[in-house]
């Protein structure tokens, strides 16, 4: 396999009907981001190359050229052979049991119904979910997930596997087996692409190693070498600031976003020919203005529906937006607000938007670790304009910090809490965690030993399991959106997550932070609980 100055670029569009008008755009400069710039290597059959970086860092979508799933931008790629990508959930649908996947999927890599038979049982053993093989995947937890796909994708014995963070969610009986599985297809000169947050996974695994830096190339080479690099850029980079982590990510963000000038057409015509051709030049372009005319009608109606109402209804959309206005500027008028654009999360036990600067009126209760959007400061009185919920005002300064989503990762996963959980927890973990995004209906006919359901007034229950416990929390539509579950806070865990977690209250009472495997946790150490969502 071979890379020479491969990029992948995007345009970035602020709405759909920006891509549209910018097709008919001749002269426009348009912003694009380069996720990947001039990348170039060569690798050789049997080799596994580890591929590290930090979040933003272009090795997503690296993987997924690998992979063939989408294309490059520019640069000559050459793979020899068939190569198969295993990310947690990639190429799995949501709606289907997991045999009806393993079905399908090999279907979509040629195999005959013969075939889907003889390697079905294999692909089944491999995944080992138990009775949840005939369970539509949207009940399955990550690392099931991630566990069915790297089954399949194994068993359809690609030539190159890609394998994206896919095994970050699996215990360590499963992680054995995919190492055994690493080395078998090392023997028989199959590569593998492995890429991973964890440091030690990639150093362990890797012949070599690719390390990705903002979406080019840093290191390439040994695997002990570029590991020692990359670990060195860690520890300076931990060191820094949370102002100069963010300076630094900006400055290398700005760097991947260029401006482009669309050039002028120009057409050339030999003097000779100029007055033959002038009749069916004004023909041809008149044809042409009429298609494009045509084309466009037809697009217009598809993204904005009938472009009467749309003029109509941006004419009263102006009208409800002065009078925002006209309501802000009563509200607002004493307050001398700084504007600017940021993301923000809630670090006290229940904080209160408000009206107006004076706190006199209550607009939304906001609990701990919401992501709020900062539209403004008031230095003066120490506060902040935020909306939360799609509800304006104002925020103490003290009961928030300015953080962006990245800040929240951590290097723990829900494995790592198990001297924490309850033993009945961690022995039936992904029973409990599958039920996170399924409806209420399934929860109580699938499972016994609720002990107590009580229902707010909006429509939201609480199901408690007291003697696991554990309790469930849904939305009023029914659906399942998280899962408390009591800790023993002496764990040494939870010393780790104190030097890791950005977003905590002053007290250390609460932490809110996200796992490795993607779940978003809060820990509320005066109740010895921890929350956890799907992100």
């Amino acid at each position: 396999m071979e890379f020479q100055n491969v990029s992948k670029v995007y345009n970035l569009f602020k709405k759909k009907s920006d891509l549209l008008f910018d097709i008919f755009s001749i002269n426009k400069s348009k912003k694009t981001f380069s996720a990947l710039r001039n990348i170039s290597f060569e690798v050789y059959k049997g080799e596994t190359i580890g591929i590290i970086g930090i979040n933003g860092s272009g090795k997503s979508t690296l993987s997924s050229i690998l992979a063939e799933v989408i294309p490059a931008t520019t640069g000559r790629i050459s793979i020899d052979g068939e190569p198969s990508l295993v990310a947690i959930s990639a190429g799995l649908n949501n709606f289907i049991t997991g045999r009806e996947n393993i079905t399908l999927k090999c279907l979509m890599y040629g195999l005959n119904r013969k075939e889907i038979d003889e390697i079905m049982p294999d692909i089944i053993e491999f995944a080992d979910i138990g009775d949840f093989i005939d369970q539509p995947i949207k009940n399955y937890s990550s690392g099931m997930k991630s566990r069915l796909g790297f089954a399949i994708s194994v068993h359809i014995q690609p030539d190159i596997l890609v394998i994206d963070e896919a095994l970050s969610v699996g215990d360590s009986t499963f992680y054995q087996k995919c190492l055994d599985k690493f080395e078998e297809f090392k023997k028989e000169g199959k590569t593998i692409f492995f890429i991973s947050h964890s440091l030690s996974q990639v150093k362990s695994i890797s012949d070599r190693i690719m390390w990705l830096n903002f979406g080019q190339l840093e290191e390439f080479g040994e695997a002990d070498v570029v590991a020692d690099k990359f670990q060195k850029f860690i520890n300076w980079f931990n060191k820094l600031s949370k102002d100069q982590k963010q300076q630094y990510r900006k400055e290398k963000l700005r760097s991947q976003i260029l401006i482009e000038k669309k050039r002028d057409f120009v057409l050339e015509n030999k003097r000779s020919s100029r007055k033959k051709s002038k009749g069916a030049s004004k023909t041809t372009l008149f044809q042409l203005g009429l298609l494009v005319a045509i084309f466009f009608l037809s697009m217009l109606l598809q993204v904005f529906g009938n472009p009467f109402q749309a003029i109509q209804d941006n004419s009263e959309q102006s009208e409800a937006t002065e009078l925002s206005k006209e309501t802000e500027l009563d509200v607002n008028s004493q307050a001398n607000i700084t504007p600017f654009n940021t993301t923000g999360w809630i670090t006290v036990a229940n904080a209160m938007l408000f009206t107006n600067v004076n706190l006199d009126k209550k607009v939304h209760d906001v609990p701990f670790g919401s992501e709020i959007s900062i539209l403004g400061e008031v230095e003066e009185n120490s506060l902040y304009l935020a909306k939360v919920d799609g509800k304006e005002g104002f925020l103490k300064a003290d009961d928030l910090t300015i953080a962006s989503e990245e800040d929240l990762n951590t290097s723990l996963d829900i494995d790592d809490f198990s001297t924490a959980l309850p033993e009945r927890f961690v022995n039936s973990q992904e029973f409990f965690l599958s039920f996170l995004g399924a409806t209420t209906t399934d929860l109580e006919n699938s499972t016994t030993g609720i002990t107590d359901i009580s229902v707010d007034s909006d429509g939201r229950k609480t199901i408690e399991f007291k003697y696991d416990q554990v309790t469930y929390f849904t939305d009023s539509q029914g659906m399942v959106n998280s899962i408390q579950i009591n800790i023993d806070s002496t764990a040494p865990v939870f010393n780790k997550l104190d030097i890791e977690a950005k977003i905590k209250s002053k007290d250390g009472n609460l932490y809110h932070f996200t796992m490795m495997d993607k779940f978003s946790a809060d820990i509320d150490f005066t109740k010895d609980v921890i929350t956890l969502k799907n992100i």
